[in-house]
This record gives structure tokens, sequence and C-alpha cells, in this order.
């Protein structure tokens, strides 16, 4: 990616994420607001026990191997900003249901997702901008961004057997047109808060199951593309993006080459909604 795209896209959460990403921007000097230097490329919280660094430095290794096995090789180099507390969380602009958030390359995690699953989630993020040019990363559709990264995190919040719950209890998800219509970030966020993803806090607080019908559908979709169009798929669609070929034909192509039409695979992302 050239340096000057790379700036822009810096920018860009800047413009339009408002209050939360302009408190994002302090992780740009995360010393100055209570995180200290505990491993390379990891700030904490001031006062995080050791254990919990210790494992957070696990976490990120694991993570780093999830990118590497999706992606081929690991181009970005983000730095994870662990928080202790939800106090902390909110002072760098986390908030609501959300347990990490991501900054350019700077990820924010919060206690509630101090593991190798989150980490990988937004890492995978991270890549996806680092790999893609400013008009690429303005063609990405938000599900195919989030759904990647369901499906490289392997969080058990995301899962596959969360998506059989779902169905078996008949709470309402989107179907595949729905989900694959959510081409930007704040059609994304309006499904997110339409499936009522942000009231989990209130389900659990009354003894009921947390759940996850937007992500869930994302990754119930990108699994079993991946499955089957590998690396070598994912990196076809970066490079369509790239070169501003059409995303849907792209999406079915990476499928269609690895595995023809008439096999058994004919249900795996290749029928356009």
């Amino acid at each position: 990616m050239k340096r000057g795209a790379a700036f822009l896209l810096l920018l860009l959460p800047l413009v339009f994420g408002g209050c939360s990403v302009l408190r994002g921007a302090q992780l740009w000097a995360p010393e100055s607001y209570g995180l200290e230097r505990a491993a390379p490329g990891l700030y904490v919280e001031t006062g995080m026990p050791a254990q919990q660094r210790t494992e957070l430095v696990a976490a990120m290794a694991w993570a780093e191997t999830a990118i590497r096995r999706a992606y081929g090789a690991v181009l970005s180099t983000p730095i994870v900003n662990a928080c202790a507390s939800e106090a902390c969380y909110e002072r760098f602009g986390g908030m609501g249901e959300s347990r990490a958030k991501v900054y350019g390359n700077r990820i924010l995690i919060s206690p509630r997702g101090l593991n190798g699953h989150f980490i990988a989630h937004e890492w995978s993020h991270a890549e996806l901008q680092k790999r893609l040019t400013l008009s690429g990363y303005f063609r990405l559709p938000s599900w195919f961004d989030e759904g990647v990264a369901v499906a490289v995190s392997e969080a058990p919040e995301h899962s596959e057997a969360h998506w059989q719950y779902l169905e078996s209890h008949n709470v309402p998800r989107p179907d595949r047109a729905e989900l694959m219509s959510l081409q930007s970030l704040s059609q994304w966020l309006d499904a997110v808060h339409r499936y009522g993803e942000h009231l989990n806090p209130q389900r659990m607080a009354r003894g009921e199951p947390r759940v996850a019908p937007v992500y869930g559908a994302a990754g119930h979709e990108i699994r079993p593309w991946l499955a089957v169009a590998g690396t070598a798929g994912l990196l076809s669609v970066i490079d369509a993006l790239n070169a501003g070929d059409d995303f849907t034909t792209v999406y079915r192509t990476a499928v269609e080459v690895r595995h023809p039409p008439n096999g058994s695979a004919t249900h795996v992302g290749l029928d356009t909604p």
C-alpha cells in the first residue's frame, strides 16, 4: 500500500467515528493514558497482574498463528492495548457490548476480551486494511470483513454451534440476502442494533444466554467458503478489491476454481443472493 493511502486510512475513522475514535487516538501515546509496555507490541493497564500479562503474550502468539494460517503470511504489526478494567476500556473509546476494537493498527481489548480469539478478530481487520489500497478499502463489504474475522478468530460466541442454537431457538437473524446487503460499516452497525446484540448485558443480567445473530450469520457464511476457497481464494478477493473488479463475481469464482459447481460444494458461497 502506498504511504499516502495508508495515512488516509488512518484518518478515515477519525472523520467518521466521532468521539469514540477520538478517544482511541490516545492509543498512539498509551503510556500517557494509564498503560505501560508489558512486551513487544503489548501495552497493558498499569497494575495488571503478572500472570494475566503472561497469558496475553501467549494469546497474541495464538492470534498471530491464526492470521498466518488464514492469510498465508502476516503483513500487519498491530499494537495490542489491553485493559484490566471497564473504566480503562471506556477511556479509550470502548463502549457497550463490544469486547474489542481496532483503530488502524492499534487494537484495544476490554477486560471481557482478554484472549486470543478477540485479538485475532481485530488483527484480521488490521491485516485486511494493511493489504488493501484506499479504493479497495472503500469497496470492502463490511459483512465480508466481519465474517473473515469471525472465521479466523474461532470465538465460541460466534461459532457454528452458536448459529445452530439461534436456529433451534428461532432467534431472529438475517438471511443470506440481508447479510450480503450490509456493505457499509453503518449498515452493519444498524443491523447489530436491529437484531439486539447490544442488549446482551441485560440478557445476561437476567440469566439468559447472549446472542449474536449478525456476527453469527457472517461466520456461518464465511466459514464454509474459506474452508473451500482457502488462502488463495481470500487473497484473490483482496486482489480483486484492489483492482476494482466485481466483488460478487470473484467471491463466487474463488470457490468454483477450487471446487467446480457440479461438485458437492455447490451450496458454499456460489449463489448470489
